[in-house]
């Protein structure tokens, strides 16, 4: 069985996995450490559906799941048991070594309660991932429950996001591996964009180019100028004037993922344009400076309430947990989201920790129009000399561009 280097669509092969038997580990280390700290017996890793949520039972598992539900259950000594759910049955799974065991049930919550008692842990305490955001379902929960009534079923949400907050090597090649490939998938589409074609043929378009890629679940979001709601593209045909933004974010062939966003014109940009881009670079590179180990993530929303404040923008961030506003900043890795978002969810930043970073505004009516899709988006892994851009160059002079 070999590692794959995942520089794009998967090999025609059956016995190909996403993570070296160090990395398999290392990951099995940290996680059993930290249940022996919190004195948990068994761990059960939930995935769902979800791009919040899926990566979990992926990173412990080597399974990329598509929909339903998926269980792996961790001991403290014994190798893992993966249970999966009817819908794709067991035929992703089979092709890894890593499990001691495979199951399938519809009803999981029972068969983690089965294996929990097999395991002579009834009675134990039992770490679940999952139960303080919405991951873990509520009816896999009273199965268990039922199974297993003497355990001590106790939350370990945090437990299991601080376990992979710090990204080793191979993870870190994993995510410069997405980050390539994107690349390569704007390459490909840029010579295509042009006055004329429809918003929607050109979402369509990259849609396709990112599965032609490898790409595992691509979502392409796009606006054209004046800028208006969220959109998928629509029947609008693209001007001459217009500024065109399209974001593309998915896992990569690695199943690491990537939010990644780029703006074009097809001659200068107006006044307005370049003085609010260069608005954008500024927070950004204050944003990037504050990222550092130690940190707290809400740094990074407070340096650009500095500079778009002195700009004559109210961002209103004051409180570091408020959530009216979208995401300035979150975490990011097998799940789109994950471990930490701000505003919203606080947290220190830990060296070798990947964010995903898109500033955010509240526009009025007018200015919405003007800038609203205009901005950066890219990872940054967390260093001590601040975050470092993973797939824009540093001057980010590549993030708009004239076509």
């Amino acid at each position: 069985m070999s590692l794959t280097t995942f520089s794009g669509p998967p090999p025609l092969a059956d016995d190909y996995r996403f993570s070296s038997d160090e990395e398999r580990e290392r990951r099995m280390r940290v996680l059993r450490d930290a249940m022996e700290q919190e004195g948990m017996d068994a761990l059960v890793v939930s995935g769902r559906d979800d791009i919040r949520y899926r990566g979990r039972t992926f990173w412990v598992s080597d399974v990329w799941q598509l929909v339903a539900d998926t269980h792996v259950v961790i001991f403290k000594d014994d190798r893992p048991v993966f249970i999966g759910g009817q819908v794709f049955g067991l035929e992703q799974p089979e092709q890894t070594d890593w499990a001691g065991e495979l199951r399938i049930n519809g009803n999981a919550g029972a068969e983690v309660a089965a294996v929990l008692r097999e395991h002579d842990l009834g009675a134990g305490r039992i770490g679940v991932v999952g139960l303080t955001d919405a991951a873990f379902a509520a009816w896999h929960l009273s199965e268990m429950k039922a199974g297993a009534p003497e355990a001590d079923f106790v939350d370990a949400t945090d437990l299991f996001e601080t376990a992979r907050q710090v990204n080793s090597d191979e993870s870190l090649d994993a995510f410069r591996a997405t980050s390539a490939v994107m690349l390569d998938i704007y390459a490909a589409l840029e010579p295509e964009i042009h006055p004329g074609m429809r918003e929607i043929e050109l979402a369509a378009r990259a849609h396709q180019v990112s599965r032609e890629h490898g790409l595992r679940d691509p979502m392409v979001l796009m606006q054209t100028s004046p800028f208006g709601a969220l959109s998928f593209g629509t029947t609008k045909e693209i001007g001459n004037d217009d500024i065109v933004c399209l974001w593309i974010e998915s896992a990569g062939p690695s199943g690491f993922w990537l939010e990644f966003r780029r703006c074009y014109t097809f001659g200068p940009p107006s006044v307005e344009a370049r003085e609010f881009w260069k608005r954008s670079v500024e927070c950004s590179h204050e944003g990037l400076d504050a990222l550092r180990p130690g940190a707290p993530a809400h740094a990074f929303s407070d340096a650009i309430e500095r500079v778009m404040g002195a700009a004559g923008f109210e961002l209103g961030w004051s409180d570091p947990n408020d959530t009216h506003h979208m995401y300035s900043l979150h975490g990011i890795g097998t799940d789109a989201i994950q471990g930490v978002w701000v505003p919203g969810k606080d947290r220190e930043l830990r060296e070798n920790e990947v964010v995903n970073l898109h500033p955010t505004l509240e526009f009025s009516h007018e200015d919405l129009t003007k800038y609203g899709w205009l901005g950066i988006t890219d990872n940054a892994i967390i260093t001590p000399n601040g975050g470092q851009l993973m797939t824009l160059q540093r001057d980010l002079s590549d993030a708009f561009v004239e076509l």
